[in-house]
């Protein structure tokens, strides 16, 4: 009877304690969570939280961590946010550092993902490549070039990306640096020869350069005929020609990938015209019509 007594005593402490509840709530959480059930698995994640808080015991930050997950599911972005950073001022791991860029970038938290890339010095390169390119393509989003040109100079060894280098060469492009671009947009192509967003920037920035050379040339000489001044037309002409020529070469080769694009035979039939092969410009305008 004695024994039974204290068993009995002991199943009613036990059933009284109220941190009992707590794996059943974790597991039920984690359930919810793995069936998409975010809302609840939320709500299991906070009554264990608070539960544990109030009778003095330790929560792991695998709990919060999960908490993080769910609220970012949910859309609780500040919730999410404060609990992650939390979580990096204890450990700064290149995956929980990549796992919250990561949901920011869903979400299309663009500022707090700059914040975030730019608060943390990292060791992993796989992430400092990921940092770079992201850093480059959210600068770009906002047309923020000197910071751009800025990620770009402090990337130390890292290679860029296809299109983050594509996003350089527009910044290069829109701070009155188009030389440079020009040169990073040639190693390119000479590097990815099939990369079309190259072969295209290529072809158009020698179009438009050979083209306003020549108006301009063409608008001096008109000014003041005489054979002095068509001696020099022909001289400044023949560089011209030299750009005109790159820029038909490469939307040649744009055309081996899309033979029908209009963009591209406007721009040969011009360059044709240019460089007096009337024959091709006027295969090219047949094209068009």
């Amino acid at each position: 009877m004695k024994k039974y007594l204290i068993l009995s005593l002991s199943a009613l402490l036990f059933a009284c304690n109220p941190l009992n509840k707590l794996p059943g709530l974790q597991s039920g959480a984690e359930q919810a969570f793995s069936s998409n059930d975010f809302q609840k698995s939320y709500t299991l994640y906070k009554q264990y939280i608070e539960l544990a808080n109030n009778n003095d015991t330790e929560v792991s930050d695998n709990i919060y961590l999960k908490l993080a997950q769910v609220s970012g599911e949910l859309g609780k972005m500040e919730e999410a946010s404060k609990l992650y950073y939390s979580l990096l001022e204890k450990n700064e791991s290149s995956e929980l550092i990549n796992e919250f860029a990561t949901l920011l970038q869903s979400k299309g938290t663009n500022q707090q993902e700059i914040d975030l890339w730019n608060k943390f010095e990292l060791d992993d390169e796989n992430l400092k490549s990921t940092k770079v390119d992201r850093l480059i393509n959210l600068y770009s989003k906002t047309e923020s070039y000197d910071a751009v040109i800025e990620v770009v100079a402090n990337k130390g060894n890292i290679a860029l990306s296809n299109d983050a280098t594509m996003q350089y060469i527009t910044a290069l492009e829109n701070t009155d640096s188009k030389i440079e671009a020009a040169k990073v947009c040639n190693q390119l192509v000479k590097e990815q020869p099939d990369y079309i967003p190259a072969l295209e920037w290529k072809g158009k920035y020698y179009y438009e350069k050979a083209d306003a050379r020549y108006k301009a040339e063409m608008a001096k000489y008109n000014k003041n005929k005489n054979a002095t001044t068509y001696a020099y037309l022909l001289r400044d002409l023949k560089k011209v020609s030299a750009d005109f020529r790159v820029a038909r070469d490469t939307f040649e080769t744009l055309r081996k990938y899309d033979a029908e694009n209009k963009s591209y035979i406007k721009y040969l039939k011009n360059c044709y015209l240019r460089l007096e092969q009337k024959a091709e410009a006027a295969k090219m305008d047949r094209l068009l019509k």
